[in-house]
């Protein structure tokens, strides 16, 4: 009987010990960074994804209590994720572009797009609202428009069609 009640108490320090292992190993593999998620490939390889807003990670656990769980799933609600937002400008006539700016061309009219210079990765955005109108597109003397393989002046006569242009710090890309 002694024998018995020795060889559980050795069996209940064995697996204590085992858990408090694991618990340790878990606790020292975990990030200080709470914007990631960690998902685990069946050969333990991993794959670390990093965000903003709510990551929330279920399920998941493939472990000796949970082994028969084999659904997870990662949700990320895009609570951080910020869209830039334009300044909307009605405009008639002739006008200057600043970065940051979505106008709407009711006549035809000559933009002239701000500098590039100090603007980079900002966008401007125009479009044409009407028919029989005809947007010509101009830079700041010295800087560029590129526009691909077009040449001669860069025009939008298509009524409804959005010209978005984004700088590099240089010039101006047309998309």
């Amino acid at each position: 009987m002694r024998a018995r009640s020795q060889l559980c108490l050795f069996v209940a320090a064995v697996l204590l010990t085992g858990l408090s292992i694991a618990a340790v190993a878990k606790k020292a593999n975990s990030r200080a960074d709470e914007n990631v998620a960690v998902i685990l490939g069946q050969a333990g390889e991993q794959y670390p994804i990093y965000g903003v807003g709510g990551i929330k990670v279920s399920g998941g656990h493939h472990g000796m209590w949970s082994s028969n769980m084999k659904s997870s799933g990662i949700q990320i609600d895009g609570s951080g994720v910020s869209a830039q937002k334009f300044m909307p400008v009605n405009v008639n006539t002739d006008f200057s572009a600043a970065p940051n700016g979505a106008y709407f061309v009711s006549n035809s009219a000559v933009c002239i797009l701000s500098t590039a210079v100090g603007a980079a990765g900002q966008e401007i955005v125009v479009c044409n609202t009407t028919r029989n109108a005809t947007i010509t597109y101009q830079t700041v003397p010295g800087e560029i428009l590129l526009v691909g393989d077009q040449s001669g002046p860069v025009v939008n006569s298509s009524p409804g069609k959005v010209d978005r242009f984004i700088s590099d710090g240089k010039g101006w890309y047309r998309e």
